[in-house]
């Protein structure tokens, strides 16, 4: 199926759910949904319609009464109305500051991020960053967005886990939490832990109980990696969270002997999944999108081999970036049915991402599964326009009621 086809028969569904808008006020419309305390694209095609013989199985006879078995507490549901996005420090170098965010867009920003001392202390990982950070305190208050300020990242667990295995770092690392977000801004703390292994299993729960216990009032949340597993993770410590961000690795790799997608709708199924079989509470779970393509040079699609990386940045294409190469006849970009994930074609590479559909049918999951909401990492990389935003797709199913139609500008 031919994106271009998908993407014209959304963009009216888009258009009319945008025009239907218009009769909201717009201080109504685009007013964001309230955060509960204590959570890269045009629509998956319908599925044809079953015979009726296959649509409506038929009832089974029930059993004696002394069989039936009790019967079960149900999955708690959550709202499913959040949506995350990301703004790294790293912004600032592809000129996408605060003043460029749709606020009427996310629920929640998180900030990525500090950098943790192993003396309990905090720190920006960029200090050129700390008037952009500024800035997007005052902008989230300004328009009612949570901004949840994330600590750790990449090369951060060594510091995390000298924290965690001290009690005194650990009150002390709380307490700086705590007068960051008072001093400087901020409504929570995002605890992101990378390369958790069974040995940190203990530390991690303690570092979240003592967040937890220590930012009352606060949203606490955590990064769940899946690419290893959930062995490291203690579901019990996770429940107590606000909400649990579920982050999967690339699956696509110059060490992929053949093209596979990089994420998909389904792939992202089964992590989630995956953490809720480890005991993780469903209405707590917010899936993070890649709002970016991978390029592989030689590739002829999935299934093909490939050269390594192709265009953009070591191979990375952000969705903004690929809207633009898709204007061309150059590539052919189709729905893969099997993965529910897109791809696009050219005569010297292929490039995986998540378009519309795919990302249409995770927020359709998360919505009738009752999760917490959706995130996409990141920011920067959205296209503008409403027709084509990755960000406008995943709000008309979760916040239908937000007006997504771009401000007039001032004459």
């Amino acid at each position: 199926m031919n994106i271009k086809k998908i993407v014209f028969v959304v963009a009216l569904g888009l258009a009319v759910s945008l025009q239907a808008q218009e009769a909201a006020p717009a201080e109504q419309a685009a007013a964001p949904a309230e955060e509960t305390a204590p959570a890269e694209q045009a629509t998956a095609p319908a599925e044809e319609a079953a015979p009726a013989e296959q649509a409506a199985a038929p009832a089974e006879e029930a059993a004696p009464a002394e069989q039936v078995a009790a019967p079960t507490t149900p999955a708690k549901r959550g709202s499913a109305d959040k949506v995350v996005g990301y703004f790294p420090y790293w912004s600032q170098y592809s000129q996408f500051y605060p003043k460029d965010i749709r606020y009427n867009t996310v629920t929640n920003v998180h900030y990525s991020s500090l950098m943790p001392g192993e003396d309990g202390s905090l720190a920006f990982v960029d200090e050129n960053d700390a008037v952009n950070f500024q800035a997007l305190v005052e902008k989230t208050k300004e328009n009612g967005v949570k901004l949840i300020v994330a600590v750790g990242g990449m090369e951060a667990e060594g510091n995390l886990k000298a924290i965690a295995s001290s009690e005194d770092l650990l009150s002390k690392f709380v307490s700086n939490v705590n007068q960051w977000l008072s001093e400087k801004g901020g409504d929570g703390v995002e605890l992101d832990w990378q390369n958790l292994t069974t040995d940190d299993t203990e530390d991690f729960a303690k570092m979240i109980d003592a967040l937890v216990n220590g930012l009352s009032g606060k949203v606490v949340t955590a990064v769940v990696y899946t690419s290893a597993g959930m062995d490291a993770y203690k579901a019990e410590a996770l429940n107590k969270l606000s909400y649990v961000n579920v982050f999967m690795n690339d699956m696509m790799t110059e060490e992929s002997e053949t093209l596979i997608p990089n994420q998909s709708a389904v792939s992202v199924a089964e992590a989630l999944k995956m953490v809720e079989g480890a005991g993780v509470n469903r209405d707590l779970l917010i899936p993070v999108l890649f709002m970016y393509g991978k390029s592989f040079s030689g590739a002829k699609g999935l299934g093909s081999s490939h050269q390594g990386t192709g265009s953009g940045n070591e191979g990375y294409l952000s969705y903004a970036e690929l809207m633009g190469k898709f204007d061309t006849p150059d590539y052919k970009v189709t729905f893969d049915e099997a993965s529910k994930s897109e791809v696009a074609v050219s005569e010297t590479e292929s490039i995986v991402f998540m378009g519309i559909p795919s990302v249409k049918a995770v927020a359709e999951q998360v919505k009738s599964d009752g999760m917490a909401g959706v995130a996409v990492y990141d920011l920067s990389q959205d296209f503008h326009e409403p027709l084509v935003s990755l960000l406008v797709t995943i709000g008309l199913e979760l916040r239908p009621d937000v007006n997504y139609k771009p401000a007039k500008k001032k004459k």
